[in-house]
């Protein structure tokens, strides 16, 4: 009785450890691209409604590259439907896009999401699921997910955009959940300076 006991303990505490830690659905293949690395202009693909095309400083009909998106910085979230880390993170984006707003940066942060492996509906699906505030691209043959190094979900990148330069550099990364909106709205916005 006594060693059952102890080994459902440890069971236990292996795997609320490794799960606290991880707070995301990892990729064996995962080779993120490093900070101060040259962001490729991705190809982001789905349909956006009006507002989130004109949020964005975008025009016309799908697809659009990511130098085209008028923003000196880009918070770009890679997640999937799939995910149970990216359902729990859903709010906290939400509040991560409210938070931009409220310190009256729409005009010059913008934080996008792109459905890895998932199509324009199940993208739609998430997005209406968690009342997704802000644009959400599809990726479903992986292609966007291969240029930005197969990360795991979520994952985050922060990009200055330098759209003169045709350049956009990684300033930070995360893989996995955030402690709080405004703990790494803070850090990336150091990062951008």
């Amino acid at each position: 009785m006594r060693i059952r006991t102890i080994f459902i303990v440890l069971l236990l505490l292996l795997y609320s450890g490794s799960t606290l830690a991880m707070e995301a659905s990892d990729n064996a293949a995962s080779h993120p691209l490093p900070i101060g690395s040259v962001m490729p202009d991705l190809l982001l693909r789905g349909e956006l409604s009006k507002e989130y095309l004109s949020q964005l400083g975008l025009t016309g009909p799908a697809p659009h590259h990511l130098l085209e998106i008028k923003a000196k910085t880009v918070i770009l979230v890679a997640f999937s439907m799939y995910c149970p880390h990216c359902q729990r993170e859903a709010p906290a984006l939400n509040d991560l896009n409210a938070l931009i707003a409220s310190r009256g940066l729409s005009e010059d942060v913008k934080l996008i999401g792109v459905g890895i492996g998932n199509s324009d509906f199940e993208v739609q699906v998430f997005r209406d699921k968690y009342a997704i505030t802000f644009p959400l691209f599809s990726d479903p043959d992986f292609k966007v997910n291969k240029e930005i190094g197969e990360v795991g979900t979520p994952f985050f990148y922060v990009l200055s955009m330098n759209p003169e330069k045709k350049e956009i550099l990684v300033v930070k990364t995360l893989l996995g959940r955030m402690e709080s909106a405004e703990s790494f709205f803070d850090q990336a916005m150091k990062a951008v300076k």
